[in-house]
Parts: structure tokens; C-alpha cells; sequence
């Protein structure tokens, strides 16, 4: 029987198309920042990614913002709503909330 991978808590398989754009972009070298011409190449190979995304999720690229991880993505989306959540929720989100609902032994809010 073919195994089924279900837990993508801390990675996930990478598509094919992904391993090739990953290695590709990690023979060029800059900062996006700079200025400088490999700055400005690496920032064409991140617009360009950007584009793709914002094609993909139906959506603008101005609106699309890539972040180091988890925990800044969470902590952005969240920051300056009042959010309510429970003590079983994630430190990257729960960091970001007001925590005040109750959770009994089963882990149910």
C-alpha cells in the first residue's frame, strides 16, 4: 500500500517545479536590497517569483508578502487586531493574542 505523508507540521514533499526554481535561484548571489547589479538580479528573481505567486492565488503581486517562516507570517497577519484565542493555540499565534478562553482536559474550547 502506498503510504500517505500527512504531516506537514515541520516539512512538506517540494513539487518538482519548486526544486528546480530553489536551485536555480541559489546560483545567483545579492541582496534584493542592493543596488548593485546582483542586488537588482536577485530582486528580478523575487518580482518575478512574486508575479508567478500572485497569479496562482488570484491576487495582485503589491499584495503578496514572502516572510522567513511561520512565526513572522502569523505575527504580520495579526498585528494590530485584537484577537481572542485559546491556551492550546501556537506561541506564533498566541504571542500575538489576547488569550482567554478556557480549554478542559480533552483540549476542547
Amino acid at each position: 500500500m502506498a503510504r500517505i505523508y500527512l504531516d506537514y507540521n515541520a516539512t512538506a514533499p517540494l513539487r518538482p517545479e519548486a526544486r528546480a526554481a530553489m536551485i536555480a535561484a541559489m546560483d545567483e548571489v545579492g541582496n534584493p536590497s542592493s543596488v548593485h547589479q546582483e542586488g537588482r538580479a536577485a530582486k528580478m528573481i523575487m518580482e518575478r517569483a512574486r508575479e508567478q505567486v500572485a497569479v496562482a492565488m488570484g491576487a495582485q503581486a503589491a499584495d503578496i508578502v514572502f516572510t522567513s517562516g511561520a512565526t513572522e507570517a502569523a505575527a504580520l497577519c495579526l498585528a494590530g487586531a485584537e484577537v481572542h484565542c485559546s491556551h492550546i493555540e501556537h506561541e506564533a499565534v498566541s504571542a500575538n493574542c489576547i488569550v482567554d478562553q478556557a480549554v478542559d482536559v480533552m483540549g476542547a474550547v
